[in-house]
């Protein structure tokens, strides 16, 4: 593990820091592995859904860009932390459902640089890495110094 202090980095905080871990990520912060505890007791489980709790598609793509967010800047010590913005998600295939407890593994690749735009490839896999969640392309902007 590299670091469990996202905060550093990342200009998000709760309750929607969607990252727990850096685990791996190569010199340039091109190519990493992010990991995240579903917590049971998030509160969006509560409407999402009753009496079977799945954690929303959606936020599996947040915390992919916060993941690649993280690979790409690495362990900030005293420097801006900055937005990443969304621009374009390209595909994106949700292939199970996510359930309270899970401990997800996001993959994240940078696939190309054009215009100013990072071009990402997420894969959110289970902890030991047998189980696809889901995966997807999408574009980033880096944005100004958060404030």
């Amino acid at each position: 593990m590299i670091s469990d202090r996202p905060e550093l980095t990342l200009p998000h905080r709760a309750p929607f820091l969607w990252v727990s871990r850096l685990m791996e990520r190569n010199d340039e912060g091109s190519e990493g592995i992010v990991e995240f505890d579903v917590d049971e007791k998030l509160d969006l489980f509560r409407g999402h859904f009753p009496g079977r709790p799945i954690f929303p598609g959606v936020i599996q793509l947040e915390a992919g860009a916060q993941a690649c967010m993280w690979v790409f800047m690495g362990v900030l010590t005293g420097g801006s932390i900055r937005e990443g913005l969304f621009v374009a998600v390209d595909s994106y295939k949700f292939k199970r459902p996510v359930f309270p407890g899970d401990k997800l593994r996001i993959h994240c690749k940078k696939l190309h640089l054009k215009a100013g735009l990072h071009n990402w490839s997420i894969e959110i896999k289970s902890s030991d890495d047998s189980l696809l969640y889901s995966k997807g392309v999408f574009w980033m902007k880096l944005g100004e110094a958060a404030r």
